[in-house]
């Protein structure tokens, strides 16, 4: 048996239990109506897994001859929940609507590993930590559909995740600011509000997340706004994925600056029903080394972070928001942690799979509440770096229950792009439930990709997940190294260098085993009966992998001799083959995203091409 999370009391007892097609979903009489949405969602899973809908009912009395699921409400933490499978009956029991929810969710998964036949069982189960999140960037390239951002609430509170937050640099449509968000297909304030009110009922805080210092690329290189970019000349430069990461922070010394934030901050806030508010404030690179240069010798570094955080501080908490913000900055000044604004939450970040303890330990001792965030590392990546993930998230979870942080936050990025699929990110949030909800939860990765794959897909195999984490960890080569030898190969000399480099040989066997792969996931159709459309992501993604590999095959050989390369295929049918797999991933982003940027992606993939037929030309 595979739950996710793992419950904190399990006692397994003999015997099954069978549902039937009378069995009723009874209402204890306290029950609301949270708790009739819940016996909604168990009635739906029960009709798509066995095909037979249950009548849903409320009563003083649950007694029955009949096999019934009850709701009951009864004393305890608010999160906490009982599920109780014996006798003749299921019972659900709850202090509140969450807790109850929650049951729900345990049922379903035993219902999507057991069918009708349900093994008798106790548990007994609450979090460990009480704010449970899952961070995802909707700004990088990609804008999800209001239908797919339902979905990934669904699927998170399926995993007992209790608060979501999507990143926003400019992707949503401010009044007055049309210049940076006419071509990103941004959100809208009618779109947030209906993702609220749908993440309430599903029991997800919906915190809003929002760059107010540094990473305001497209604002800040705009005619309208790029006087506040701590940069000279920034406006309407060529558009770079690598500069668009690295650069485009706003000058504190321009008053300007902090007028603009308050101007975003005074549209967005009202949108959310959520008390918090993340203000980003990361990775402020260029803060001192521009227009601010001459405060910066002056006061420090760290003391002009520190006065324009806790200006924007100050805007957020005067409309009864707590704020959050990213740790990176102020840990590279640890002894000004004692100078913001002592009810913030700092953002503990560590993305490395080898990520070490000491930044959770020094917000700790200052006294500041914090979560820690791991990643699963999905950003430049055409399929996300599953087992690195895990490890990274493994590692500062259990940083957080040493040194007493209050919350998990798992975050998603999207960086060049946003190429890589949601889906693949998807083991990496339930991994981050798991051991949010249950640090003693299971650990070995292999047990983890089996229980993902029969829960998530529904994979009696047991395999998907393991074959995806083998897909990502061959990925020699991939979109990263193709946008940089796109910006940068002709006057980089490091950069050639470093794909002189490359292994061919080792990218050739990732090829081979990504043609595997693919098979293999193909040959899984007919196995894989729950989120179906994840695979079909999968696919396109192995597929993606088989063609970046065969493109620095041909590149080596190309701008560097190395004629003893098997280049699979020759530069132009690689070129075909690259434009026929972009028209399959167009349908598949268009099928859960907004065009977006997209077009980005197309450029660098029509510079390919391009590049592809020169070498046909040139042997011509």
């Amino acid at each position: 048996m595979f739950l996710i999370p793992s419950p904190k009391h399990l006692d397994i007892k003999e015997g099954t239990l069978q549902l039937k097609r009378d069995t009723e979903i009874v209402l204890d009489y306290q029950c609301g109506f949270d708790d009739l949405n819940a016996a909604i969602l168990l009635q739906d899973e029960i009709k798509q897994q066995l095909g037979f809908n249950l009548l849903i009912n409320k009563s003083f009395d649950c007694n029955s001859n009949k096999v019934i699921i009850t709701f009951k409400k009864t004393s305890g933490p608010k999160e906490a929940y009982s599920l109780t499978i014996d006798g003749n009956s299921i019972e659900i029991c709850g202090a509140t609507s969450i807790g109850i929810f929650y049951g729900v969710q345990t049922l379903r998964q035993l219902i999507r590993q057991n069918g009708a036949l349900l093994p008798k069982l106790k548990i007994d189960d609450e979090p460990y930590f009480s704010n449970r999140g899952f961070y995802h960037d909707v700004t990088r390239g990609k804008v999800p559909t209001l239908k797919m951002l339902m979905e990934l609430v669904d699927r998170a509170s399926f995993y007992k995740i209790n608060q979501l937050q999507l990143y926003i640099e400019h992707t949503f449509a401010f009044k007055g600011m049309s210049e940076i968000w006419m071509d990103k297909d941004p959100l809208t304030s009618e779109e947030i509000l209906i993702l609220d009110q749908y993440c309430n009922k599903r029991h997800v805080e919906l915190i809003p997340s929002l760059s107010t210092f540094g990473h305001m690329y497209e604002v800040l290189r705009s005619k309208s706004f790029n006087e506040f970019c701590e940069l000279e000349n920034s406006e309407g430069e060529e558009y770079s994925f690598e500069h668009r990461m690295n650069s485009h922070t706003l000058d504190t010394t321009n008053e300007g600056s902090i007028k603009l934030v308050e101007k975003m901050l005074m549209q967005y806030i009202p949108l959310f029903s959520s008390n918090t508010f993340n203000i980003c404030c990361d990775e402020t690179f260029e803060l001192g080394k521009g227009k601010s240069k001459a405060r910066a010798d002056e006061v420090g570094v760290g003391m002009l972070y520190v006065g324009f955080l806790n200006k924007v501080i100050d805007i957020v908490k005067k409309k009864g928001k707590r704020v959050m913000f990213w740790g990176d900055v102020i840990l590279h000044h640890p002894e000004l942690l004692s100078n913001i604004s002592k009810d913030a939450i700092c953002l503990n970040w560590d993305y490395n799979e080898n990520a070490k303890e000491d930044g959770t330990k020094t917000i700790t001792e200052s006294g500041m509440e914090q979560y820690v965030c791991p990643g699963v590392w999905g950003w430049n990546q055409l399929v996300n770096k599953v087992d690195k993930g895990f490890e990274n998230i493994k590692r500062m979870v259990a940083y957080g229950v040493k040194y007493g942080a209050t919350g998990v936050l798992n975050t998603d990025w999207g960086d060049f792009g946003h190429i890589n699929f949601l889906s693949t990110s998807i083991p990496g949030m339930a991994y981050a439930a798991s051991l949010s909800w249950n640090p003693e939860g299971e650990k070995d990765f292999e047990n983890v990709y089996k229980a993902i794959s029969i829960i998530e897909y529904g994979d009696d195999s047991l395999k998907l997940v393991s074959l995806l984490n083998q897909l990502s960890k061959n990925q020699v080569v991939g979109w990263y190294e193709l946008v940089e030898w796109k910006e940068h190969f002709k006057n980089d000399l490091d950069i050639k260098k470093s794909l002189r480099d490359l292994d061919w040989e080792k990218i050739l066997e990732g090829y081979n085993l990504a043609c595997e792969i693919e098979d293999k996931f193909t040959r899984l159709s007919n196995k894989v009966r729950i989120n179906t459309f994840d695979l079909q992501e999968f696919i396109v993604s192995a597929r993606a992998i088989q063609l970046v590999d065969s493109f620095f095959l041909n590149l080596l050989k190309n701008e560097y001799a190395m004629n003893e390369i098997n280049t699979v295929f020759t530069p132009r049918d690689l070129a075909e083959n690259l434009e026929v797999w972009f028209y399959d991933f167009t349908k598949i982003w268009r099928t859960r995203n907004k065009e977006s940027e997209l077009y980005r992606i197309r450029d660098i993939i029509s510079y390919t091409c391009k590049y592809l037929r020169g070498i046909r030309l040139l042997a011509c």
